[in-house]
């Protein structure tokens, strides 16, 4: 069972949920042998049923599902739900008032194995599985935002122990939330108040400060790679289409084909720059509620290379000993060779 609880005074959510003790110890390791991960073809039995199956036959990709009489083997992307939800569509309902808040935790909490090969990690995977990966993702979120009582769903990805990673596999998650997490919901808010005052989008106007700038990593037609000017994690970068756009529901194939290549770019530059370092992915995008229409949507990366103290921890103020115009310029050339290598120029 899990459940939404507040905070006393912040406000802010936190999922409780009781079943995590009881995750088998194998899905706990980081470095499980791949002939014991459940992830990787030939053990599909050892999971939830595939809710979408990416497959590649006489050279078109189709999709597909797992049937009671059948599971689908010759899989390039699958997606099911998580052995061990945070969120579920079958949450028991249990409410609570102030300041003991809690409601049911409702939602739907994906795994999308991201390649058949386990050690293909994210950095090194191929542009074209990168590509297959980013259509699936858009499919899962398009098909989320009609289900009930979804208001935020949030895509991640946790590469290597210290960033979370229970599996080794490379994989995202999907989880959706039925209310909005605090950090979009000031983050629209802000968004709000800046096209009030101003008249345009905030990060619509930080694209126009960083391009070429300082703290740019890599720039292609549609997207741009930088790092924030106020970063909370060290060598902290973000993902951003350079026109407005609120959800990655609304990109084109080819802008998905241009953004496989800006974040396989920079994802090999930041492992070839700090070997290979644990890092989080997460997509930034907009509810389909009306008030977070005008949020810019984006995708963070946050290497995990130094922990939060105390200080940072209890202040909500971060101690960054890189500058992100340091950053950027290792991260930068490193993620240029890659790109250069990609499209086949060196």
């Amino acid at each position: 069972m899990s459940e939404i609880r507040k905070d006393y005074f912040t406000g802010r959510l936190v999922i409780v949920t009781k079943e995590k003790v009881q995750r088998p110890k194998g899905f706990e390791a980081k470095k499980e042998n791949p002939e014991e991960c459940p992830y990787c073809p030939g053990h599909e039995t050892m999971t939830p049923p595939a809710e979408l199956v990416l497959v590649q036959r006489e050279g078109s990709l189709i999709k597909l599902t797992d049937t009671e009489s059948e599971i689908v083997k010759d899989w390039c992307v699958r997606v099911f739900p998580d052995k061990f939800p945070v969120v579920t569509p079958n949450a028991t309902v249990v409410y609570g008032d102030e300041p003991l808040y809690r409601e049911p935790a409702y939602g739907y909490h994906y795994i999308v194995a991201a390649t058949p090969k386990h050690d293909e990690f994210f950095s090194r995977m191929s542009l074209d599985q990168w590509v297959n990966v980013l259509s699936v993702v858009q499919d899962r979120v398009r098909w989320l935002y009609s289900q009930k009582n979804v208001s935020h769903v949030s895509i991640f990805a946790n590469h290597g122990e210290d960033a979370g990673a229970f599996i080794e596999h490379p994989h995202l998650q999907i989880i959706t939330l039925p209310r909005l997490p605090d950090l979009l919901e000031q983050e629209a808010l802000n968004a709000q108040r800046h096209m009030r005052e101003l008249g345009i989008c905030p990060l619509c106007s930080v694209l126009s400060i960083e391009s070429g700038g300082p703290r740019q990593i890599l720039a292609t037609d549609q997207f741009l790679a930088f790092c924030p000017w106020a970063p909370s994690h060290s060598f902290e970068y973000w993902i951003s289409p350079k026109k407005h756009q609120t959800s990655i529901i609304k990109i084109t194939q080819k802008e998905i084909k241009d953004l496989a290549l800006v974040i396989r770019s920079t994802l090999g530059g930041l492992s070839n720059a700090l070997r290979d370092p644990p890092f989080n992915i997460m997509f930034h995008i907009s509810s389909e509620k009306k008030t977070m229409k005008q949020l810019h949507w984006h995708i963070e990366i946050y290497p995990q290379i130094t922990k939060w103290n105390g200080f940072e921890r209890g202040t909500n103020t971060y101690i960054n000993r890189v500058s992100p115009e340091e950053a950027a310029e290792l991260l930068g050339n490193a993620s240029r060779k890659e790109f250069a290598k990609l499209i086949g120029i060196l």
